[in-house]
């Protein structure tokens, strides 16, 4: 009977280990999944970040080289064509000698609008995706005169960004225009 009891409680001991043993196994798989799923949705932040980041830079270099070359001119006769051959539009965009492409695959364009607005601009950057819209929009918007998204005005000439307007034209597709209006100076 002794010999019993001894036999009876050592198994009930190694049923309560692999019983723990799983547990802690379950416990570590959970955690480890959910560390994981962290770590991926940190680096897709982080990636979008960057990417909005160098379109916001790039557009600056934009505008900025269209001033710097074109702006005493009032923009008179400005095509793209003329923008892509005197690398105001970086060279790592050019598709041809007369065309260029943003990091999203969507033309870039950037044309005289003094018919329009006397001594202005349009740069225009097709095929912004939703997510990155607004984004760009708040980190160039002080450079712009004038700003379109969609087609729509998101900032008035010479205003302020109706958040409202812009939220809802970034997110009116996929993936949108956005157009610039830029002065001389």
């Amino acid at each position: 009977m002794k010999a019993l009891l001894h036999t009876s409680s050592r198994t009930t001991r190694t049923t309560k280990q692999r019983g723990n043993s799983l547990l802690f196994v379950l416990l570590s798989l959970v955690i480890g999944g959910v560390v994981l799923a962290v770590g991926i949705s940190a680096y897709t932040d982080a990636e979008k970040s960057a990417s909005m980041q160098a379109v916001t830079g790039q557009v600056v270099q934009v505008i900025g080289g269209a001033k710097q070359s074109f702006g005493s001119y009032g923009y008179a006769g400005l095509t793209t064509a003329i923008a892509v051959g005197s690398r105001v539009i970086p060279p790592s965009t050019h598709v041809t000698a007369t065309t260029a492409n943003n990091k999203y695959s969507g033309a870039i364009t950037l044309v005289d609008n003094s018919l329009t607005t006397p001594g202005t601009a349009l740069l225009t950057y097709a095929n912004v995706p939703a997510e990155e819209c607004s984004g760009i929009v708040n980190g160039t918007q002080s450079l712009a005169r004038q700003m379109a998204v969609a087609g729509t005005e998101v900032k008035p000439l010479d205003g302020q960004i109706n958040l409202a307007t812009l939220n809802t034209q970034c997110i009116s597709a996929a993936n949108v225009a956005i157009t610039w209006t830029i002065s001389r100076t």
